[in-house]
């Protein structure tokens, strides 16, 4: 033994990597997270390293005692070890469907990472990065410099990269659109590289900032200050070139919180949309403050003209089914989740859209016959996979016993993350179980009481839109009606900021009851 390995070290370690695409396959470092498209999975941190190590290689052969060396340092490692590394490596490449890239065995030497259509070479948006560095990367001449904390090492495809920014623009843009974990990271790779080429362009510079506060949301602590910081920059660069570009003006807006400052967070964004009332971006985050502080119908007037406007964006049609639902349109509902989920089956919001729509609408039966179809499920972990399948019976008119199984588990479940925990506050209600409904939603969106539920998200949760965070659009769907009934509901309103929201400017929440009374 020539020292003490320490997987809490190379966890942090990876914190500080950029991240990079392998072929269609992106890499996220920081959450351990490999992906093609909406397909992803969460690795080990030691098999990140090994990921790492040989991309770093560049599709050079990387031998058996240096990949030990540089994975597993100070100790000894055994044959068995590094064999069953680059067995779980290749599985994750099997589960996220990539077909460009594998690991290549090189007998009694090493082994080398094989990329389709790939050449073993860097293409940044400005200084080459080193290959250990994080680095800064510099735009055209150095009119500004941002940290590459979360910046995309790129390999370069045997096809010549795009050169156009019009076309680069319109990449960055579509993958906004998505509303995918991935979005934003794609987005910075295409967008950054617009600005590079063309400098003077207040769009480009203006998506870029929503690019990277988009990549905010779904990054660890560390990558996510610094890519706040990124987008702050670039939001001020496009506003030095046109001071009413609207993408920039949303991206300020919205890297402000808005939980909790709700008229503030209003006014910023209504702000945006009085210079440009087309702006997709600032109209669905203004959408989704409606939904937020209860204003269901006029939400849906915001998500009707999006999609009218935009209806391939799965951004759009997810959130549309939701608002459909609490807005107690049940079959247009349907329609509009079964289209969505038939264009994009394996997008993580737009699954559970019509996941929690069957399993809230007395179909748990069909919810259950999702979860288990692991061919389009989104990747979710066991736990999460056993407090479901705990649940749904429960829904189904299971018995005493399930219900009190299943509140029991989502009570124990919620204390791990806004994903838990919104869970469990949809399924107690649900459940009957208001007084439970109402402990994880104060332990969670208050910080008070006996349930403490942990604020960020973690690789060991799904990630689902809009979940990576504190929010209240839950509080309004259908599911959560014996919530609002309870008598303690309108304490909690009043403790986030609702009440408070809707005195100051004479909106009303659509829904009323023993539990909601405004003065």
């Amino acid at each position: 033994m020539l020292g003490i390995d320490n997987q809490a070290s190379t966890a942090a370690a990876l914190a500080h990597r950029d991240s990079f695409f392998l072929g269609a396959m992106s890499v996220v470092p920081a959450t351990r997270r490999i992906s093609v498209g909406d397909r992803h999975v969460t690795v080990q941190p030691r098999i990140m390293q090994v990921l790492l190590a040989l991309a770093d290689a560049r599709g050079s052969v990387v031998g058996r005692e240096e990949l030990a060396r540089q994975c597993w340092p100070g100790r000894f490692v055994a044959d068995d070890s590094l064999n069953a590394a680059i067995a779980e490596l290749r599985k994750a490449f099997r589960a996220v469907g990539s077909e460009d890239v594998s690991v290549e065995t090189i007998p009694k030497t090493g082994y080398r990472i094989v990329a389709a259509d790939l050449e073993p070479t860097i293409e940044s948006a400005g200084e080459l990065h080193t290959r250990r560095g994080a680095g800064r990367w510099i735009v055209a001449g150095g009119v500004a410099a941002l940290s590459a904390a979360l910046g995309l090492t790129v390999w370069k495809m045997t096809r010549a990269p795009a050169t156009n920014t019009s076309e680069l623009v319109a990449r960055g843009t579509q993958a906004l659109r998505q509303g995918l974990p991935d979005s934003g990271v794609l987005g910075v790779a295409a967008l950054r590289r617009a600005v590079e080429i063309e400098p003077g362009n207040a769009k480009a510079w203006g998506l870029l900032a929503l690019a990277w506060r988009a990549a905010s949301e779904y990054a660890a602590p560390v990558p996510a200050t610094e890519a706040i910081r990124n987008a702050e920059l670039a939001a001020r660069r496009a506003l030095a070139i046109d001071p009413r570009q609207s993408d920039a003006l949303t991206a300020l807006a919205l890297l402000v919180p808005s939980f909790g400052q709700w008229v503030e967070a209003e006014r910023r964004l209504r702000n945006v949309l009085a210079i440009d009332p087309a702006n997709m971006f600032a109209r669905g985050a203004y959408g989704t403050l409606l939904m937020s502080t209860g204003q269901v119908a006029k939400c849906l007037q915001q998500l009707n003209w999006l999609v009218e406007r935009d209806p391939l964006s799965p951004n759009h049609q997810f959130r549309r089914v939701y608002t459909l639902w609490s807005d107690n349109r049940l079959a247009e509902m349907d329609r509009a989740a079964d289209t969505a989920l038939q264009s994009w089956p394996r997008h993580p919001a737009v699954w559970f859209a019509r996941f929690w729509t069957l399993a809230f609408t007395d179909r748990a039966a069909a919810a259950s016959k999702m979860l288990a179809d692991n061919a389009t499920r989104p990747t979710l972990p066991p736990a999460a996979l056993a407090v479901l399948d705990l649940s749904l019976p429960a829904l189904g008119n299971g018995g005493a016993p399930h219900r009190q199984a299943a509140i029991s588990a989502n009570l124990k479940a919620s204390i791990q993350g806004p994903v838990q925990a919104v869970t469990a506050i949809l399924m107690l209600s649900k459940l009957d179980a208001p007084e439970h409904a109402l402990q994880v939603a104060r332990g969670f969106l208050q910080r008070h009481g006996q349930i403490v539920v942990e604020q960020r998200h973690s690789s060991g949760q799904p990630s689902i839109t809009d979940q990576h965070h504190r929010m209240a659009m839950m509080l309004w769907v259908p599911a959560s009606e014996t919530l609002r009934l309870h008598s303690g509901f309108r304490s909690l309103c009043d403790g986030i900021g609702l009440v408070d929201y809707w005195r100051r400017t004479g909106n009303r929440p659509d829904f009323r009851g023993a539990g909601l009374q405004i003065a």
